[in-house]
């Protein structure tokens, strides 16, 4: 028989999602979510906590009954004090996330046009704020054709609607109030890119780029060992993750490049890593990887608590 580590203890335990929630709530506390704009990004982040949830349900992740996902999002986001505030970045990933849920409903549908809209229109509206997440379209278009082989011609032009339609009604915007200028320049962010250098990583908080470090370290990891061991997934399962383990590959190419946009990119590295660690924490069970799930803790809660006493 199989022992049961702390890590499988704590992946199917009913009370893992609410200590997260409990103890990310009293880090947004320390910080002052009594100011309205840090109750709403704690809201916010609530709704995405509850997004994983559903996905995860609908689409078993994980083969086991399990909250861990959810669980790991909301504890790294309660880690990343950048993301306390109501922002862009918290909304792009919220976007992103939705778009996920979306875009798996058609795996090896045909009618999957509405679908398509709606993934896509999620991605449009994201852009709004993030334009640079254009760049992830096309990728998009791939995975429907790779992975979950819903690629048809009336699905690429619903989701070309549904990209497009957010920039339509602000083109109407921007001819209404006469300021062409504004839809220009979104567009031009497209081509805005700065040099590679050292500079640019050292203007980020020291914690705060620590816990992206160790969030890619601790992904890597996870994303190799699915690879070498994804067999024991359905094969509809594995689809999923090869689509997320993409994403957390551009997310993260995307970060070392052009370090310009840690803020947003680090809600979406977050988001997208919550899926690939809890499915290695949650279906392993050997002693390095409980003591690489306890070092996972300790080393965010001290993090954690190292900003709280720094600030104060």
């Amino acid at each position: 028989m199989e022992k049961r580590r702390f890590q499988n203890k704590v992946a199917t335990s009913g009370f893992t999602l609410p200590v997260a929630a409990s103890f990310t709530t009293l880090l947004w506390c320390a910080e002052g979510i009594y100011t309205l704009n840090r109750l709403w990004g704690w809201v916010l982040c609530a709704v995405m906590t509850y997004l994983w949830i559903e996905t995860n349900n609908a689409y078993s992740l994980l083969r086991i009954r399990s909250r861990l996902t959810s669980a790991i999002f909301v504890f790294l986001t309660g880690c990343m004090f950048s993301l306390h505030p109501l922002q862009d970045s918290l909304f792009v990933s919220c976007l992103m996330l939705g778009s996920y849920y979306l875009i798996f409903k058609s795996y090896q549908q045909t009618n999957v046009s509405v679908c398509f809209l709606h993934t896509f229109l999620c991605i449009g509206l994201g852009s709004l704020l993030f334009p640079q997440l254009l760049y992830f379209a096309p990728f998009y278009f791939w995975y429907a054709s790779v992975y979950l082989r819903s690629l048809t011609w009336h699905s690429f032009w619903a989701g070309l609607t549904g990209l497009i339609l957010p920039y339509w009604f602000m083109a109407g915007y921007a001819l209404y109030t006469g300021e062409i200028s504004i839809l220009k320049a979104h567009f031009c962010e497209l081509t805005n890119f700065r040099t590679f250098s050292l500079e640019t990583y050292l203007q980020h908080p020291p914690l705060q780029a620590a816990i992206i470090g160790l969030i890619v370290i601790f992904s890597l990891v996870a994303s190799i060992h699915y690879i070498r061991t994804s067999f024991n997934d359905k094969i509809r399962t594995r689809m999923f993750m090869y689509l997320i383990l993409f994403q957390e590959f551009l997310i993260t190419l995307f970060l070392i490049l052009q370090p310009m946009h840690f803020g947003i990119l680090s809600g979406l590295l977050i988001m997208n890593s919550a899926p690939i660690l809890s499915h290695f924490f949650a279906l392993t069970g050997s002693k390095l990887t409980n003591a690489a799930f306890i070092l996972f803790l300790v080393l965010f809660t001290l993090l954690s608590l190292l900003n709280i006493w720094i600030q104060l």
